[in-house]
C-alpha cells in the first residue's frame, strides 16, 4: 500500500527511488511521496528532470508541497536544502500540561519527538526541551525550568561546509534550522549530518 511504499522508498537510494517513480502513474507517485519524510522526499525530487519534478510537486498534499517548496528554495550547498520539517514546536508561554497536549497533537504528524523546540510569542526560536524532562515535569511547574536556552542552531542560508564541522561537535539528535528572522524552518537530524 501507499504507506509501505513511502517507507520503502525513504530508505532506498534517491536515484533508485526516482527510477521507480518514473514508472508509476503520477498521482500514485505523488501520494507515495506525500508520505515520505521531507528531507528524503527532497533528495528524490532532485534526481528527477524538471518537468516530472514540477508535475509531482503540483500533485503533493498542500502541507507537503509547502514544505518541499521551502526546502527547494535553498541552493544545494546551503544547509537549508538538507533539513526536514519533521519536528515538534511549542510556545514558550504555555503550561507543562498544555505543552504535553501540543506534543501529543503534533506527534500524529511528526515522529521526531525526542527534542521539542520552543518559540517565543513572535515565533522566534527560544530554546529546546528534552522529551524526558517534559514527561517528568510536574504539572504546576514552569516550562522555563526545563527549557535549554543555549541550544545550538544553524541558519538555513549557511553553507554546508561552513557549519558541518560545528554541527558535528554537538551531541544533539536534531538542530533547528532558522531563517534570517530566527524563526524555525525545520531541523537537521543526526542522520542528516552523517549523510552530509
Amino acid at each position: 500500500d501507499k504507506d509501505m511504499l513511502s517507507d520503502i522508498l525513504e530508505y532506498t537510494e534517491a536515484d533508485e527511488a526516482a527510477e521507480y517513480l518514473k514508472e508509476m502513474e503520477p498521482r500514485k507517485a505523488a501520494a507515495i511521496l506525500s508520505g515520505m519524510e521531507t528531507d528524503s522526499l527532497a533528495e528524490v525530487l532532485r534526481m528527477l528532470d524538471k518537468g516530472k519534478k514540477r508535475l509531482l510537486i503540483d500533485l503533493l498534499d498542500d502541507d507537503v508541497r509547502h514544505d518541499i517548496e521551502v526546502i527547494a528554495s535553498f541552493d544545494e550547498d546551503e544547509i537549508g536544502s538538507r533539513m526536514t520539517t519533521n519536528c515538534i514546536i511549542i510556545q514558550k508561554n504555555v503550561t507543562v500540561k498544555e505543552a504535553m497536549s501540543s506534543l501529543i497533537c503534533q506527534a500524529a504528524k511528526n515522529d521526531n519527538i525526542s527534542t521539542i523546540f520552543v518559540v517565543s510569542s513572535q515565533q522566534k526560536f527560544y530554546g529546546a526541551i528534552d522529551l524526558k524532562d517534559l514527561i517528568i515535569a510536574r504539572e504546576g511547574s514552569s516550562l522555563d525550568d526545563i527549557i535549554m536556552e543555549s541550544y545550538p542552531y544553524v541558519y538555513a542560508r549557511e553553507m554546508i561546509e561552513d557549519c558541518i564541522e560545528r554541527m558535528k561537535d554537538y551531541s544533539e539528535d536534531s538542530i533547528p534550522v532558522l531563517d534570517e528572522n530566527n524563526k524555525i524552518l525545520g531541523v537537521i537530524t543526526a542522520q542528516d549530518i552523517v549523510q552530509v
